[in-house]
């Protein structure tokens, strides 16, 4: 019996984002070829931690991201899985990992978040952060993900972009 596969790669726009003290940012991921990810598994992770998941049109978040991070629901379906993060704070730099499930098929894609210059952004916090790289053997497995501390905290429906 064979399988039929919708096989699709990740993208990023940069490797990098920069963003200052309370500004919105997005994170951007697509799916190549233009697929619809509407029934797709779409998790978010800071480091190993996951911070947004979207599965069967609901959505959960971490503590600490609670009505600052989203999908835009209406590009979903031309495959964009961008996380869109408000009010930046000094601990949200890090590094990004968009990581999709449809089916058999998991693909991840990374991206990185920094504060964008220190004329300008120096002063609000004292000094520029760099991206934090992810350490060396830290990538988690598919059981370390379903610990309780790494799911998000509260469950909601999906909701149009508020931006």
């Amino acid at each position: 019996m064979s399988r039929v596969h919708t096989d699709f790669k990740l993208t990023t726009a940069e490797d990098s984002e920069r963003v200052g003290p309370g500004d919105d940012v997005t994170l951007h991921c697509h799916l190549s070829p233009k697929t619809s990810a509407v029934v797709m598994t779409i998790r978010w992770f800071k480091g190993t931690e996951c911070i947004y998941l979207y599965k069967n049109g609901q959505v959960t978040e971490s503590i600490g991201y609670e009505g600052r991070v989203s999908l835009t629901a209406p590009e979903l379906e031309g495959g964009n899985v961008s996380l869109r993060l408000r009010d930046f704070r000094r601990s949200d730099v890090g590094r990004y990992r968009c990581q999709v499930i449809h089916g058999e098929q998991k693909e991840e894609a990374a991206v990185g978040l920094e504060v964008a210059s220190a004329r300008l952004y120096g002063a609000a916090w004292g000094r520029v952060s760099e991206v934090a790289q992810p350490e060396p053997g830290l990538e988690p497995d598919q059981t370390s993900l379903e610990r309780p501390e790494n799911s998000c905290a509260a469950t909601l429906p999906i909701q149009p972009d508020r931006a």
